[in-house]
């Protein structure tokens, strides 16, 4: 997300969290994390390893594996009902996985945890492969899912622009090593 002069992110000021995660097993990774106030019950740090099924980084990162892959993750997947709103039906995570993948983004809804909303976009590397997702995650509160989509995504894209364009250049250099 852009920064202010004194290094905050502007989802820092409004309250939110971003993070950048990757795909660990069937899990996402917080690889980098920057975090106003606490917006979860569980202290998410550097290495926090959670589902992927109920979160959008999770999402925008299963829909960036081959379409083979990507089944077979959800076909031995045993997702469990972590908030009322949890989708669990591996054929209807398997259409959002696929929304994801055409819309580019992805937006959770209080399915990790009451009171959470998140929307995530893909990062890609050199290659156009998906190495990583980066996300702003609020309490429920704060944001219509109206704004997360029309206010937040627009950023989010021109943050994980900038990061693949820091990939891009780093990769002519050194072999930068994808997840």
């Amino acid at each position: 997300m852009e920064t202010d002069g004194e290094g905050q992110s502007s989802a820092h000021r409004r309250g939110h969290c971003a993070s950048l995660a990757v795909l660990a097993d069937d899990d996402i990774q917080y690889i980098a994390r920057a975090a106003a106030t606490r917006v979860m019950s569980v202290n998410i740090t550097v290495g926090t390893r959670l589902p992927a099924y109920p979160t959008s980084m999770g999402r925008v990162l299963l829909a960036g594996l081959p379409a083979h892959e990507r089944a077979a993750r959800l076909v031995c997947a045993d997702p469990q009902p972590l908030t009322r709103q949890t989708i669990t039906s591996p054929a209807e995570i398997g259409a959002l996985v696929e929304q994801a993948e055409t819309d580019g983004y992805a937006l959770v809804d209080e399915e990790l945890e009451d009171g959470l909303r998140s929307i995530a976009v893909p990062v890609h590397d050199r290659a156009g492969q998906v190495v990583a997702a980066v996300n702003v995650s609020m309490h429920a509160s704060r944001r219509t899912l109206a704004n997360c989509h029309d206010l937040l995504l627009p950023a989010l894209r021109a943050t994980a622009a900038g990061i693949e364009a820091d990939l891009h250049t780093a990769g002519r250099y050194a072999r930068v090593a994808t997840a």
